[in-house]
């Protein structure tokens, strides 16, 4: 691939991410002032979000922080729930011109997120390193410039918007679920027995931190879920 057809892939990529821009802007507005909440400053919220590219991992964390939590668990929550973006990177590594280099690979592990896999995923083979990291550089300025706008913002906006403005968010975590499992009903049944299991959790075990029950269980769910329904070769092809 010759330097002007790379220059054209990253610009596509930059191009085709604009809607992840202003979904992540408007979406960060709630974790910014989530953030603040919890006693974070406007340049550690935005660091946050610029070292932390992810939604779910945030929230968990913020929630982490505001309960006093150890970096242990802190950290341990990361990686559990951002366990699925190395599945994600695996998925697009296959997709590449082969003979990338490492850097170019690199490139693509940066800015992985569920929204810019689905878009490079969804694109034609061969996927260009430099579209991945085209998306990743419209959509990371939107998620981290709406996150210090929502903690610089958080203790003068109303009320009434702070709380709209934090619905947003788990809004988009519904939206997340609901769409995937409207093609699987094995799906839909693990979303109910996670929240079953959460309930049960929390009642059953209320000495145990936030974190760590996310930490929990998202290994045994997924564990158990890879093990009961493992996904079949020709159906990976398929996707």
């Amino acid at each position: 691939m010759t330097y002007e057809e790379d220059d054209r892939a990253f610009l596509r990529g930059f191009r085709d991410a604009f809607p992840i821009f202003v979904s992540y802007f408007t979406v960060s507005l709630a974790v910014g002032i989530n953030a603040k909440n919890a006693g974070l400053s406007v340049l550690q919220s935005g660091l946050m979000s610029f070292l932390n590219l992810t939604s779910t991992g945030q929230a968990a964390g913020i929630e982490i922080i505001k309960n006093h939590g150890a970096f242990l668990e802190l950290a341990l929550s990361q990686i559990a729930i951002n366990l699925r973006y190395l599945l994600m990177g695996t998925a697009l590594a296959v997709r590449l011109r082969p003979g990338q280099s490492l850097g170019r690979r690199l490139l693509v592990s940066i800015g992985i997120t569920d929204e810019i896999f689905a878009l490079s995923a969804s694109g034609p083979k061969p996927l260009s390193p430099l579209y991945v990291f085209g998306c990743y550089c419209m959509s990371m300025p939107g998620w981290t410039i709406g996150t210090m706008i929502g903690a610089a913002l958080g203790n003068i906006l109303p009320l009434s918007v702070v709380s709209a403005l934090s619905i947003a968010l788990y809004a988009m975590f519904t939206y997340l679920v609901i769409e995937p499992a409207k093609k699987s009903r094995i799906l839909v049944g693990l979303v109910i027995v996670s929240m079953l299991m959460s309930l049960l959790t929390d009642r059953l075990l209320p000495a145990l931190s936030f974190g760590m029950k996310v930490i929990i269980l998202t290994v045994v769910i997924a564990t158990v879920a890879s093990i009961l329904f493992p996904i079949a070769e020709e159906e990976e092809k398929n996707d």
